[in-house]
């Protein structure tokens, strides 16, 4: 049994990373023209190259964040990085969680909802069909508590 849920993506957290690229943007491209008199061509090809992959990661991260349940896993994935967690080790979920601060957000929104595994671990996701997502992982572990904020 697989299941695929796309990830929550708030407009306007998408435009903080479009204002993050553009200050990254800026610094690359704007503190050496404004300290210095001449650009060569290393430099613009490197200050390119920095501003491309920054960019690029962020376009991965927006269009490359999803949650799959694969039987017993549960794999997180945003963009390079995969969080793989057996669904029979989650203790509780925590619902209406603020994606500011704290420990790993696997999340494209402001509002996400918290796992807690195996003890002491914890990551922060935000499926868009959150009760089905819900649904799905206490079919598999009917232990799960669910709590709210």
């Amino acid at each position: 049994m697989n299941s695929k849920f796309s990830c929550k993506k708030s407009r306007s957290f998408g435009g903080f990373l479009i204002a993050a690229s553009l200050f990254i943007t800026l610094v690359v491209f704007g503190l050496p023209a404004i300290f210095k008199d001449t650009f060569d061509l290393i430099e613009f090809i490197v200050s390119s190259l920095l501003v491309l992959i920054t960019i690029g990661l962020f376009l991965w991260l927006w269009f490359g964040t999803y949650y799959l349940i694969d039987n017993e896993i549960l794999i997180a994935k945003s963009g390079p990085l995969t969080w793989k967690i057996p669904i029979k080790e989650i203790l509780f979920i925590r619902l209406n969680q603020d994606t500011i601060g704290g420990t790993w957000k696997l999340t494209l929104s402001w509002k996400c909802i918290e796992l807690k595994y195996k003890k002491s671990r914890s990551i922060f996701i935000s499926p868009n069909n959150e009760s089905d997502f819900l649904d799905k992982l206490v079919k598999i572990n009917p232990q799960i508590e669910i709590k709210q904020k």
